[in-house]
């Protein structure tokens, strides 16, 4: 690296971190992106047999079989392995983390469902939903979103193009659901960061879940979509292959000075200077580069005077059911499988103490990598088999739904003994659901029973799952309005470092039942325009010299 000091340092090029660089740098700031993992080959997915054309079912030799098909979507070679994750191996035993570790981050395996948090949704933050509501609308235009507009109270409608249409399936679970007659629950088309209009180079192929990588970069990802439009710029840089190990202030100051690095693969230390840095690591990795950012001034961690950093860990607990629909059976595929989950899903219940609660999610229905009902023909005549098989082929569906967080201080990461493969300290995790997360999905796994039977499911196979599967993380360094109460403030600027910002799901106070990524993606939108609002003139001869340093 050279001994330039950037205006603007950005650790992380997910969801957060690639909105707030590209916003940052289109705005002509000097920008770096710091990046642990490589960028992808452009052809890492469509050298992968798609979903539903894998010659091996997706078994590989590592595979357990018959598989549990609620683990499928975790079954992918670019999840980080205990090597290489922020989170210590007896971590597990609690929550189970996932996290990719390459350029573009999670993003690069998410199932693009983007939903606007709706005002109630923001109780207890320092900033509301007329605060983002510009920004909501600037990043659905930005990752185009598809959607349709459905007047919902509690899932505010946005800037959409069209949404995909309904298959057979979607059908019947949307007529199951909606003859249960249940106040406040709504069956909708799906909204997610997709390419839905067949006249673009990128549209959806119709190859299946999302949630294995998508071929023709329908998805929204930041390498693919975002990137090329500053990679070229002068004033932007991105280097990769470097993970941040901790973070140095000046001497005697509250601000930071500089990002120390570790090149991954010559495993030389490197240091980069900055005047701003933007931390955009995930939940996990974030308050885990703080911890080990401990001085003599900060024995606990930077941007740690209250305490917060690491508390409050929050994930949408989920359920999710698979099964068999008698409606489908003998039906061939649909000629338009992908993308999988055309449905959105939301809910309330009420619970012992009379409290209610909403619950949202998803029903996927895809051409399965896996066959799992093989192993549930064993009591079948052998010469019966292939015939049953291909009756139920075409007929499985999967309705996963999830809770609100549970912000409970005791839910946390702690500095772990344990070290990843360069050598950096990673973070233990303890992790309960709380009675009433519980009750909850009780109460979900209930309403998915009632309408999988009314739309003729058959054997139904599932249940909660484990901690940590739903991949919604937050709230390890939450945003609140005083320094006592959180990590930064209501424009993510660190309340113990002036030049410090955080913009991930760990700023997050409190999680609905909704997917975050949006909103995250959205809160990177607002502090890109926050920074670059307060930034000052920069005078042409340091742009040209800016675009001199850029072409070495």
């Amino acid at each position: 690296m050279d001994d330039r000091v950037h205006d603007y340092v950005v650790v992380g090029t997910g969801a957060g971190g690639g909105i707030v660089a590209h916003q940052l740098a289109k705005a002509g700031l000097d920008v770096l992106s710091v990046e642990q993992g490589k960028r992808l080959p452009s052809d890492y997915f469509t050298n992968r047999n798609p979903p539903g054309a894998r010659k091996d079912w997706g078994i590989r030799p590592d595979s357990a079989f018959p598989g549990n098909p609620r683990d499928a979507i975790f079954n992918h070679e670019l999840f980080a392995d205990t090597e290489t994750r922020s989170s210590s191996r007896s971590a597990e035993r609690a929550f189970l983390s996932y996290q990719v570790m390459e350029l573009g981050g999670l993003q690069n395996l998410w199932n693009a469902v983007s939903v606007r948090f709706a005002p109630q949704d923001f109780s207890g933050w320092p900033v509301g939903y007329a605060d983002l509501a510009e920004h909501y609308a600037a990043t659905e235009k930005l990752i185009t979103v598809c959607g349709a507009q459905d007047n919902i109270p509690s899932l505010p409608d946005g800037c959409f193009i069209p949404a995909k249409p309904l298959r057979e399936a979607d059908r019947i679970i949307s007529d199951a659901i909606e003859g249960m007659k249940r106040p406040d629950t709504y069956v909708i088309a799906n909204r997610k960061a997709i390419e839905t209009r067949s006249d673009r180079a990128n549209a959806c192929a119709q190859i299946g879940i999302c949630t294995s990588g998508c071929m023709v970069d329908a998805v929204y990802r930041f390498p693919t979509r975002l990137l090329p439009e500053i990679e070229q710029l002068p004033n932007y840089r991105l280097v990769t292959g470097m993970k941040a190990i901790r973070l140095e202030r000046r001497p005697g100051d509250a601000e930071i000075e500089a990002l120390i690095c570790r090149d991954t693969t010559s495993g030389e230390e490197v240091r980069i200077r900055g005047r701003r840095f933007i931390l955009a690591a995930g939940a996990i990795e974030t308050p885990r580069l703080l911890f080990n950012s401990r001085d003599d001034a900060a024995p606990n961690g930077l941007a740690n005077s209250s305490g917060a950093v690491g508390r409050y860990l929050q994930d949408n607990a989920k359920v999710a059911l698979s099964t068999s629909l008698l409606k489908l059976w003998g039906k061939p595929a649909s000629s338009d499988i992908g993308f999988a989950d055309r449905l959105l899903i939301l809910s309330k219940d009420t619970l012992t103490d009379g409290s209610e609660f909403s619950f949202c999610g998803h029903m996927i229905h895809t051409v399965i990598d896996t066959p799992y009902y093989l192993e549930g023909l064993q009591a079948v005549p052998a010469a019966l088999r292939p015939w049953l098989a291909r009756k139920l082929f075409n007929s499985y569906v999967t309705l996963a739904l999830f809770a609100p967080g549970d912000p409970d201080p005791e839910n946390r990461l702690t500095p772990s003994a344990d070290r990843d493969r360069f050598g950096v300290p990673q973070v233990d995790i303890t992790y309960r659901y709380s009675a009433r997360t519980l009750e909850r999905l009780e109460r979900i796994e209930r309403f998915i029973r009632k309408a999988l039977r009314r739309a003729s499911g058959t054997l139904l196979y599932g249940a909660p799952d484990r901690p940590g599967t739903g991949i919604h993380y937050a709230g390890t360094c939450r945003m609140s309005a005083l320094p006592q109460d959180g990590v930064v403030d209501r424009n993510l600027r660190a309340h113990d470092h002036p030049n410090l910002y955080i913009c991930d799901g760990s700023t997050l106070p409190t999680l609905p039942d909704k997917h975050l990524t949006l909103t995250i993606m959205t809160l990177a939108n607002r502090l890109a325009h926050h920074l670059a609002a307060e930034a000052p003139a920069r005078p042409a001869q340091a742009v040209r010299e800016m675009a001199d340093f850029r072409a070495q």
